[in-house]
């Protein structure tokens, strides 16, 4: 999983969705300036609740002082409600900034803050860094701490420590692949071996998938000591044969960055990608067609 843990960026695509957001905010404005405020505060935002979608950190977008109308409308808010923690405040700087302002009224009650690059010229915004506080109203970008720091500070996601596997010890939601998989797939797969564990796990995505969901499927192989085998593979579920186009299987870095994607064709049966990890390692694995997507936190802990 060479590396899989290096990141200290996070890169978020700026969608339709999220320019729809922001014009709609910032068009109920008069003044170009705070129509423009509310724009780009709105993409930072965006982009935050992302990047913790990813983390499977839930937010309370619409319990946001930036997400209701008469609070951004008189004040310099992007904020984002982060449950169990608190309010994290999202401030957007335009590409080749060197500080970021933060206003009067975002340094109270915050939790920490987010500087977000936003760079409409190639529809990407990027996770600069995370600061703690901002007593000044000034954070130097140059000094701004990882997104590591960030991790450090947010509320503890669910995750699957794949070793327990080993032990007969599953978490809720994993069942037996040949509970879930398609009848005429099951031939596919065999029974577990003392050093090899296969769990499955439905996942549904929504209306995206029109109702039906798809079994993510993990298969752990015992290398040495140090080291296992991770698949992780995609496939259909009831009676359905083939995975619905632009499906995407995505290997995710501590931090949540992309760190392989693999995308269903029209006619594929399953997407799969299969890579080493080492002890200590954490990583998740996403599902997701369209805006809707799914993510499992993973760590290979002691046996």
């Amino acid at each position: 999983m060479t590396n899989l843990t290096e990141g200290l960026k996070f890169s978020v695509p700026l969608t339709k969705e999220a320019y729809q957001v922001a014009e709609k905010f910032s068009r109920e404005q008069h003044e170009p300036d705070k129509a423009e405020q509310i724009y780009l505060n709105t993409l930072a935002v965006y982009a935050v609740n992302f990047y913790l979608q990813c983390m499977e950190v839930e937010s309370d977008l619409t319990g946001s002082d930036s997400w209701n109308l008469a609070l951004r409308s008189l004040m310099d808010v992007s904020d984002l409600v982060v449950k169990g923690w608190g309010k994290l405040e999202c401030r957007p700087v335009l590409p080749n900034a060197q500080i970021c302002h933060v206003p009067p009224e975002s340094r109270q009650e915050r939790v920490g803050y987010v500087v977000v690059e936003i760079n409409q010229s190639i529809n990407q915004a990027k996770l600069l860094g995370f600061a703690k506080t901002a007593p000044e109203g000034v954070l130097e970008i140059s000094q701004l701490d990882s997104l590591e720091q960030l991790i450090n500070q947010l509320p503890e996601p669910d995750v699957v420590n794949l070793l327990d596997w080993f032990k007969e010890t599953v978490d809720e939601g994993w069942q037996s692949v040949r509970e879930l998989v398609s009848p005429q797939l099951r031939p596919a797969f065999r029974n577990t071996n003392v050093k090899q564990q296969e769990r499955a796990k439905l996942i549904d995505l929504g209306l995206e998938l029109a109702g039906d969901a798809v079994v993510l499927i993990i298969t752990l192989q015992e290398i040495d000591q140090e080291t296992v085998s991770v698949r992780a593979q995609v496939y259909p579920t009831g009676e359905a044969m083939t995975l619905p186009p632009n499906l995407k299987l995505s290997v995710l870095t501590e931090t949540g960055e992309v760190f392989k994607n693999v995308t269903a064709r029209s006619d594929d049966e399953f997407i799969q990608y299969q890579f080493e990890a080492q002890r200590g390692d954490d990583f998740g694995i996403q599902v997701s067609l369209g805006e809707a997507s799914l993510t499992e936190r993973f760590r290979v802990g002691s046996l």
